[in-house]
């Protein structure tokens, strides 16, 4: 591909769908004040509802639009054959084809940080909608420190614990029990890593809650926007963490890695960890949902795990334990 032409058309086409928004929503995520636009308030409030609040903007700005097929014909830049993903980086550009059950094509002018979702279903999937623009985030942070992780993290008088690993570890439970603790929340799912000094911050206010994890949660149903089903066919409850006070929505300097096992522990119980497995934790589950080149993502991830010392975690059968168990362990560092 001519990667010229191709910078070119990516320009050209992130114009021409600025002109056509008529809506404009203001956002926080990471190190980035989002900035989202869209012909469909509704598409626009969809996407919002999932990051900061807009109550202290960072400096750096980042510019989304977000169009639809039926606004915007951007068939002629869909990779052949389309069902399998791809990935275009340019000095000055970034193309990312996302094909799951339903196909996003993610555009950004690295110079002008101006980028395009373009929806070819003209509905955004509950997998987008719960991590919104993902990789379009992570492509404007290459040039930096900070990269997208998949994984919770949540703190405590300004020390964070970050936690990582596969699906149905217990990241989300250990989250949302120290959460519901009065912890600070960093984020359930993806968030933001400096890997030069092993900080996080949180990329979305929302968390993602199993159908059969419900009732130890019920207080917090009264928070959730909808029952999704993601890519892994499993229901979740998306819930909404904006309510807890703007103090709360932070991160900070991460303490220690968790990776959460299940090994029938029936208390919360913490075994050493080396880096590597850290590393693995990182980004195995990263690189999946937040494509990038793997040698960037691979340098940033290698570098956070060697920051600060690893552990595994069974959290156990009872939730309501987990935070008195975590302020233990930290208070152990």
């Amino acid at each position: 591909m001519d990667t010229s032409r191709l910078s070119h058309r990516i320009y050209e086409r992130i114009a021409t769908a600025e002109v056509l928004t008529t809506t404009r929503l203001q956002a926080r995520a990471g190190i980035f004040s989002v900035n989202l636009r869209c012909p469909d308030p509704e598409l626009a409030r969809h996407y919002a509802r999932a990051f900061l609040p807009a109550d202290e903007l960072p400096e750096t700005s980042l510019d989304i639009t977000l169009v639809t097929a039926s606004h915007l014909d951007l068939s002629d830049l869909v990779p052949h054959p389309k069902e399998r993903s791809r990935l275009y980086f340019g000095a000055d550009y970034c193309m990312i084809w996302v094909h799951y059950s339903q196909s996003i094509l993610y555009l950004l002018d690295r110079t002008r940080q101006r980028g395009l979702v373009w929806l070819e279903a003209n509905t955004a999937p509950a997998w987008e909608l719960s991590r919104p623009a993902c990789p379009l985030i992570n492509a404007a942070a290459l040039d930096t420190h900070w990269t997208v992780a998949h994984g919770a993290a949540v703190g405590l008088d300004g020390r964070f614990i970050m936690l990582a690993g596969s699906g149905r570890a217990g990241k989300t439970t250990a989250a949302l029990a120290c959460a519901r603790a009065g912890w600070d929340y960093a984020g359930d799912d993806y968030v933001f890593t400096d890997s030069s000094n092993g900080m996080v911050a949180p990329l979305y206010a929302s968390a993602r809650l199993r159908e059969d994890m419900a009732s130890a949660f019920h207080e917090l149903l009264a928070s959730s926007t909808r029952m999704v089903t993601l890519e892994d066919a499993e229901a979740r409850y998306e819930l909404s963490l904006t309510h807890l006070a703007p103090a709360r929505l932070r991160g900070g300097p991460i303490a220690a890695m968790l990776l959460p096992r299940r090994r029938g522990a029936r208390r919360v119980e913490f075994a050493l960890a080396s880096p590597t497995d850290a590393f693995h934790a990182l980004f195995t589950n990263t690189k999946a949902s937040a494509p990038g080149p793997l040698a960037s993502y691979a340098k940033k991830l290698a570098a956070l795990a060697g920051r600060a010392p690893a552990y595994f975690v069974d959290t156990g059968p009872d939730p309501r334990e987990i935070p008195d168990a975590f302020a233990t362990f930290l208070t152990r560092l």
